[in-house]
């Protein structure tokens, strides 16, 4: 009996003391947790995840968000998708995130999401494509009409006033798509009578640039000149034109700097590109986030510079992964 009494005694204190540390452990780990000083998390969303493009986009917002104290979360559609990229954006408000960076593929499908957010007080920037008529804090990217007119001004310089032309671009409702398609066959329009031909979609996918390529250059009215509005359609394209022996038959003005396209430009197989600042684009777009939620005093838009990069200027060319040219705060 006094055994038994004593054991309980033990087993008592044993439980007590048991009870005590852990509520001590836990106590210790509530206070580290809330001792932290929690980083604003900033959501860039691409318009394809794996496209390489973007890479260089989140390169830019991943160095500032490292000098400015915040962290990138980084995602975009596995395939190009405006449901799947406004759900994305309806995920980053429930998560209340201190920021969102978004594409916009179409801008009356994203604009109540992005308002969504901003009335949230989330700041919400649009990168590369834009919603104009949405509440979004500031549209940070090229001028896709003045791009589509640059590439159009260098078409002609090539080619002359006469001629003809087919188009291949990433999306026939893609909003930068319509606005480079369009500076590019208005500046044709009022400066040579070169003639479009057809315009093709490639949904932003190599493979589809190259299927569309080779459809229209086996068609009866083949062109003498190619134009590609987004940046995998002129790596499809410079495929097709080597699989059918055309090389240097015709005239290619594409878009961005990927490794593929400058080596195609040095090969001869593409005449230009016209170059955009993506690294840029991502850095200034979480520097303008962090601004805000400091308080800071901010400007409503930036527009990246973009530059022809043709055979006379490829080998003096030394940006690497669109970082030429970049704020670097």
């Amino acid at each position: 009996m006094k055994k038994n009494k004593m054991y309980l005694i033990v087993l008592s204190i044993v439980v007590f003391s048991l009870i005590i540390l852990l509520f001590g452990i836990n106590n210790i780990k509530i206070c580290e947790v809330k001792g932290e000083k929690l980083k604003p998390k900033i959501v860039l969303l691409a318009h394809v995840y794996q496209n390489p493009y973007w890479s260089y986009v989140r390169k830019g917002a991943e160095y500032a968000a490292k000098e400015r104290g915040a962290v990138i979360e980084y995602n975009g559609p596995q395939a190009a998708s405006v449901k799947s990229g406004i759900k994305l954006i309806d995920m980053a408000i429930a998560s209340n995130v201190s920021g969102i960076i978004t594409y916009v593929q179409d801008e009356k499908e994203y604009t109540p999401y992005i308002n969504k957010a901003i009335s949230k007080e989330i700041p919400v920037i649009t990168v590369d494509s834009d919603a104009k008529g949405s509440n979004r804090l500031a549209y940070i990217g090229t001028d896709n009409i003045r791009a589509g007119e640059k590439a159009a001004e260098e078409l002609i310089d090539n080619i002359g006033q006469n001629g003809k032309v087919a188009i291949i671009m990433g999306g026939k409702e893609v909003k930068n798509q319509i606005e480079r398609v369009k500076g590019f066959i208005d500046y044709l329009k009022q400066h040579s009578d070169i003639e479009v031909t057809t315009i093709e979609s490639s949904g932003s996918y190599t493979l589809e640039a190259e299927l569309a390529t080779k459809k229209i250059l086996k068609s009866n009215k083949t062109p003498n000149a190619l134009f590609c509005s987004s940046a995998l359609d002129g790596v499809g394209a410079a495929k097709a034109i080597t699989d059918l022996n055309m090389a240097g038959k015709i005239t290619v003005i594409c878009f961005d700097d990927l490794p593929e396209t400058v080596e195609n430009i040095k090969k001869g197989i593409v005449h230009a590109t016209i170059v955009q600042r993506p690294y840029e684009m991502g850095c200034r777009s979480v520097n303008m986030i962090m601004d805000k939620l400091q308080g800071k005093k901010l400007q409503k838009d930036y527009l990246t510079n973009v530059s022809v990069l043709n055979k006379s200027n490829i080998y003096n060319y030394s940006r690497y992964e669109g970082e030429q040219n970049s704020e670097q705060k």
